[in-house]
């Protein structure tokens, strides 16, 4: 398993030989999803927080107690959903570039690259824990306030800006496994399968970058 992280062409090499699995893709995906899901837990705690003033205590606990579930259960959702788009996206590009292969070996493939994300996800808990432990919480009366006070975190404060730097590294990790695997799964020349991972990851980079106001 170190090899697709440190060689992964010989790893996908040695996975062409094997029959198609998603086992252990799906739950690679579902480590990532839960990690984001703790990050969705505690972005949801501060933000409710922030509400501390407007609502009635009891309302406030439940509300932190529901909304961090349901914030935890659907980016664990959304996890596996972007892992299916995300194939489906570059499945259906390099069959543009005359790509061959089954959609199930391209999202087997796709689902092992996420595994740099974990450890980027860890690491960005870990920044955004300590930065709501520290933070001053500022109270709000109106909830449209909220987003207003997120954009400046995002924006202003280093240690958020530091967490969302990290999973734009961790992410190019990702793409270099994808080049690799897509380049076996579809059977690709390392050309396409860069064209073919670059056009969504050069998306998701510059969508990221604009979220941290550089491009604002």
């Amino acid at each position: 398993m170190l090899d697709v992280l440190i060689n992964p062409n010989k790893f996908f090499e040695a996975r062409m030989k094997g029959a198609e699995s998603l086992k252990i893709p799906l739950l690679i995906v579902l480590i990532s999803g839960m990690i984001s899901g703790i990050a969705a837990f505690l972005m949801t705690g501060i933000t409710l927080e922030m509400l501390r003033e407007t609502l009635p205590p009891e309302a406030l606990g439940l509300a932190s107690t529901i909304g961090g579930i349901s914030a935890f259960v659907a980016a664990v959702i959304g996890s596996l959903l972007i892992w299916v788009v995300f194939a489906a996206l570059f499945f259906g590009i390099s069959a543009l570039l005359k790509g061959e292969g089954t959609f199930k070996r391209t999202l087997e493939f796709v689902g092992y690259g996420y595994i740099p994300m974990i450890i980027g996800g860890l690491i960005s808990a870990v920044l955004l824990y300590n930065f709501i432990s520290t933070a001053q919480i500022p109270h709000v009366t109106d909830p449209t306030e909220i987003a207003e006070v997120i954009t400046q975190w995002m924006t202003k404060n280093p240690m958020v800006q530091l967490s969302s730097i990290i999973s734009i590294l961790f992410m190019l990790w990702s793409a270099n496994i994808w080049v690799f695997g897509l380049r076996h799964a579809r059977n690709l020349s390392t050309k396409n399968a860069l064209i073919t991972v670059g056009i969504l990851v050069a998306v998701y980079i510059l969508y990221s970058v604009w979220q941290l106001g550089v491009l604002g």
